[in-house]
């Protein structure tokens, strides 16, 4: 299949070039969200499922793909790469079940992209948000003299480069240091509607985190994607988001969305070796208006001196910007792949 050749590069290879098959897989409802059995879930992908001897985690298998489930947490792995699920696998009459919005809007984008899709986007003009500016320095580090507004548009301006050299059209939410607008939410809603008046295919927030506890030990990569209608973001534990249920802008694209952020997370924790933060999901403003396949990336920690003395240097913001590019190219790969699947006279 043409499909194969683009997908493979997801790393998850000849499982997603599967057509899934149509009859739906069975529902029940536990702690109040409707779940699917793990391993008949799995088995849709040519996943064969091995339960572990104490029982508390399940593995999803193939000769390409490895997802490593566990009861009663939101975290699981995909080929190694640490994911955070919306709800935790439960386990109901003796099996795991995972839930059916991660099912459905997390783990099959990734398994099978354009999977239940009627529109697969192209990519061809991308909007760069270097994060903060003006009197909204973001993140410091004071010892080191550094701050985010400063490092975000410069890893902007490398990554900038780099996708007009690939051929896209790249426009970029600030171009120096300053806000988009006079308060906070203001600016944020400016940069996500730029995906609208630019006609964007897709949208990448850049960052840098810090933390208050743990300086010395927390270090590593986040990305984010905006969280799905109907459930919790990886910041909220406690279930107290009173918007859970509102439909938000860029939910539109939760499918590509999801394959998007596990491209690219994927390639910056290769191309930088850093610390797996996890790929999350969160309500972020930035992210909710946004009428593109949007992520949101947390490069480094600020916080932790050995990580903000890499990030202080143009060579490892370079390598920052290489790796975003290079998850771009993949992303837009498969999304290709799948289009010319589609064409007229494709079996």
């Amino acid at each position: 299949m043409l499909l194969l050749s683009a997908v493979a590069a997801t790393g998850l290879g000849q499982t997603a070039s599967r057509s899934a098959p149509s009859r739906p897989l069975a529902k029940v409802r536990l702690a109040g969200a409707d779940y699917h059995d793990a391993a008949d879930f799995g088995a849709r992908f040519g996943l064969k499922a091995v339960r572990s001897d104490e029982g508390r985690q399940l593995t999803l298998k193939s000769t390409w793909t490895t997802i490593v489930l566990e009861m009663d947490t939101r975290e699981c792995s995909i080929n190694g790469v640490r994911v955070f699920l919306g709800e935790p696998v439960r386990e109901h009459r003796g099996t795991l079940h995972l839930s059916r919005i991660d099912a459905e809007k997390l783990l099959t984008p990734i398994l099978l992209p354009g999977s239940g899709e009627s529109q697969v986007p192209v990519v061809r003009t991308i909007v760069i948000d270097p994060g903060h500016g003006g009197g909204d320095p973001g993140m410091q580090n004071r010892a080191l003299k550094l701050e985010e507004k400063s490092l975000t548009l410069d890893t902007a301006l490398r990554l900038k480069k780099l996708l007009e050299r690939q051929g896209y059209r790249v426009v970029l939410t600030r171009r120096d240091d300053r806000a988009l607008a006079r308060t906070k939410k203001a600016d944020l809603q400016k940069r996500g509607e730029m995906t609208v008046s630019t006609r964007a295919d897709l949208f990448i927030s850049l960052h840098y985190n810090s933390v208050e506890s743990g300086a010395d030990r927390v270090t590593g990569v986040e990305v984010y994607s905006l969280t799905p209608q109907y459930q919790y973001s990886h910041s909220d534990p406690d279930r107290e988001d009173s918007t859970v249920a509102i439909a938000n802008p860029g939910n539109r694209q939760d499918h590509w969305n999801a394959l998007l952020a596990y491209t690219l997370h994927r390639e910056l924790l290769s191309g930088l070796k850093a610390s797996d933060r996890g790929l999350k999901r969160g309500r972020l403003a930035v992210l909710r208006v946004t009428s593109a396949p949007a992520v949101l990336v947390e490069a480094g920690f600020l916080s932790n001196e050995t990580e903000a003395r890499k990030i202080a240097t143009p060579a490892y913001r370079q390598k920052i910007a290489e790796a975003i590019a290079e998850g771009v190219r993949i992303y837009a790969n498969t999304v290709e792949g799948v289009r010319r699947q589609r064409a007229p006279g494709k079996s």
